[in-house]
């Protein structure tokens, strides 16, 4: 991997990393303010989001490609990324003393909120891959044009 891919895959890491922080917290706290009002947490709590995070992108990481995949390889890569991320979440879960999986709703309640996070945050980068893109092609096109009004032949 050349090290434009490896810059390229760096920023693409931390913009994933922000963005999961950021919504693992939203989460985070609607799930807390809904079905654990009584709790109080330590400083130890803003800790849980950034590991969370970094389960996230290093699980997308090595799901990821550099090849151009066909829409069912893209499903079978998100599926098996979004197992990923579930199974290290919900593991982190039942070991944690600081988590109540006694009380029914935990789990599910985690797995719904991994699968709103995950959904979210593809739906995100989605939407700034498509801003990227077409701000790329109207460059190319200004691009193209000017060389085709300054060429000898387009005339």
């Amino acid at each position: 991997m050349t090290g434009q891919k490896w810059k390229g895959l760096f920023i693409r890491a931390i913009r994933l990393y922000t963005l999961l922080v950021t919504l693992i917290i939203v989460i985070m706290m609607i799930l807390g303010s809904l079905l654990d009002r009584d709790r109080v947490f330590s400083y130890d709590a803003f800790l849980s989001p950034l590991i969370y995070a970094l389960i996230g992108t290093v699980a997308t990481v090595i799901t990821r490609s550099d090849r151009e995949l066909s829409v069912r390889s893209l499903i079978i890569r998100k599926v098996i990324s979004l197992l990923l991320i579930e199974g290290a979440i919900i593991l982190i879960a039942l070991n944690a003393e600081t988590i109540p999986t006694e009380k029914s709703w935990v789990i599910p309640g985690l797995a719904i909120g991994v699968f709103a996070v995950f959904v979210l945050t593809h739906i995100i980068l989605y939407l700034i891959d498509r801003r990227e893109a077409g701000k790329l092609n109207a460059d190319l096109a200004r691009f193209q044009e000017k060389q085709m009004d300054g060429s000898p032949a387009a005339g």
